[in-house]
């Protein structure tokens, strides 16, 4: 008798959620902050995925600047040690996207979304750029703390001042003065741009994460969205 009263109990609360969901209820403040860090989890995963396949094997992922920069050394006669250097920041730069995700999952945990449905509602990349008005600089710290400890000792951390003082003499658009600011400012712009591109393409399929926070609140955001007839 007892299990029957329970799964009695079970299949009204379930018919009563199922109902409620289809009324299009609002999702919670809570409900909404989840589903908008899930995206962003989403966005950041896809994002270093596809910058560790740019990465393997060639210098995809080194600063458009650094060529042009270390140009500086081979004409200031340290041509012999450029190749020396570019292998360093390679390596230097790999270990850092190995440890990317750990990063951006860190800074996605402490964002706090003043107006989380303002946010859904927004652009298709408005979670993203929340997330990097509100934590750029301290991701960009643990990034060039991180390089530092990867680069210490090495060629590139004592040629680098030369080469960007003598990059800087002719450059309108100035380079750091220390290499693992440089490289972290660089590889953070390249995450946040790649998590925007990604958050768009969650946005326009966000069921196929199968996330029920992330399905709700899209639902019924989108359905907002709707012109009414």
């Amino acid at each position: 008798m007892r299990n029957t009263l329970l799964l009695t109990l079970s299949i009204i609360i379930f018919s009563s959620c199922a109902t409620l969901n289809k009324l299009g209820i609002k999702p919670s403040a809570i409900e909404t902050a989840i589903a908008l860090k899930q995206v962003l989890n989403s966005s950041t995963f896809r994002t270093i995925k596809t910058l560790k396949n740019l990465s393997e094997g060639d210098e995809e992922m080194m600063p458009k600047e650094l060529n042009a920069v270390l140009s500086g050394l081979s004409a200031l006669g340290y041509g012999d040690d450029v190749v020396k250097v570019k292998k360093q920041i390679s390596q230097a730069s790999g270990i850092a996207l190995n440890e990317s995700e750990g990063i951006i999952a860190d800074a996605i945990k402490e964002i706090k979304f003043k107006d989380a449905a303002a946010i859904v509602l927004g652009g298709e990349d408005a979670a993203t750029g929340v997330l990097k008005n509100a934590m750029y600089g301290s991701v960009k710290k643990r990034y060039s703390a991180r390089l530092g400890k990867s680069l210490e000792g090495q060629e590139a951390v004592q040629y680098w001042p030369i080469a960007s003082k003598a990059y800087n003499l002719f450059s309108s658009k100035k380079v750091d003065t220390t290499l693992p600011d440089f490289l972290a400012e660089r590889a953070v712009d390249a995450l946040f741009v790649g998590m925007g591109k990604n958050e768009k393409a969650v946005r326009a399929d966000y069921k196929s994460l199968g996330n029920q926070a992330v399905t709700k609140v899209f639902d019924y955001y989108s359905n907002k969205k709707k012109p009414s007839k």
